[in-house]
């Protein structure tokens, strides 16, 4: 009787998991699992920021898990300070997920785009697109190394094009909402989570406003939805603005927990965050840090991390 128990058990956790990996059978099948939740981010700190611990939640129960990073988070940096940041999300999941197993990047065929595509060796309800668009910074200017390209200036007609930071893809706005469009047909998710797009766009450094990338990055999602009339339900979260409402984790629940211990994971491979919750709050105080960056993520990391909040 015990081990016919344990059979069915077996089995019924062998259908679970096949479920969960399904793809839409009227996709190509790009993606290793489909459904879920699809979390649309501006940089890689974003996730850990502002949409966790929702993000935690969805692991924990082997939810199908799409992330498809915007930019590379390079704050304007050369070198391999973007793949570091992209190896941090990468050790995060897998550290939310209680799984160490490597993780693999390919060249992803999703529409008529090659893409950076990651996936965990054992995991399989884990995957991350990269899209590598240079980094905006808060209020969308973008930087001299990416030659002032940003998201936002393409949102708005600024530029006509913008390059990936590895020079691999160039994107139209309207190539890179089919992009989205083909996404979103591909992934079948059932939960499409963005940043806030509800809030103004900024057009200065003003540190109570949004980062220009959080926002144009969710109101282009929104856009291609409609356009697309999506049926998948809309989730948006507020970024950096956030901190103006009191912190709603309880600092000794296990969602704080999950959500500092991830973020911390993560800011193992970010050489600008910082390493310790104490270093972050103490950030909130260091003139030096404020004079040295105007990045919302790395000045108020503390703040995210006590707060998440919808806007939808």
């Amino acid at each position: 009787m015990y081990s016919l128990r344990l059979l069915c058990t077996h089995l019924l956790l062998l259908a679970a998991a096949a479920l969960l990996s399904t793809a839409n059978p009227t996709s190509s099948h790009a993606f290793n699992c489909n459904g879920g939740s699809l979390y649309f981010t501006a940089h890689p700190a974003d996730v850990f920021l502002y949409q966790n611990p929702d993000l935690f939640h969805d692991l924990y129960v082997y939810r199908c898990v799409t992330t498809v990073v915007f930019t590379s988070g390079d704050r304007g940096i050369v070198g391999n300070h973007s793949r570091s940041l992209e190896q941090g999300m990468e050790a995060a999941y897998s550290w939310m997920s209680g799984d160490d197993a490597s993780w693999q990047t390919d060249t992803l065929r999703i529409g008529e785009n090659d893409v950076k595509f990651s996936t965990h060796s054992e995991a399989a309800n884990m995957q991350i697109v990269y899209l590598r668009l240079p980094d905006g910074g808060p209020a969308g200017r973008g930087y001299e190394v990416n030659g002032g390209e940003s998201l936002p200036k393409l949102y708005k007609g600024d530029i006509e094009t913008i390059t990936t930071i590895d020079g691999n893809a160039t994107y139209t706005l309207a190539s890179l909402g089919n992009l989205i469009a083909a996404i979103l047909y591909e992934s079948n998710a059932t939960d499409v989570r963005v940043l806030d797009y509800k809030t103004g766009i900024p057009d200065d450094e003003d540190a109570r406003s949004d980062h220009a990338d959080h926002v144009v990055s969710a109101r282009l999602v929104v856009d291609i939805m409609k356009r697309e009339k999506s049926k998948a339900t809309l989730q948006g979260y507020a970024g950096s603005f956030a901190r103006r409402f009191d912190s709603n984790l309880n600092e000794t629940g296990l969602d704080f927990k999950r959500k500092v211990g991830a973020f911390l994971k993560y800011a193992e491979y970010d050489q600008h965050m910082c390493q310790s919750y104490d270093e972050c709050l103490n950030n909130l105080k260091d003139d030096v840090q404020h004079r040295l960056f105007q990045d919302h993520d790395v000045l108020y990391a503390a703040e995210a991390l006590e707060r998440e909040y919808y806007v939808s």
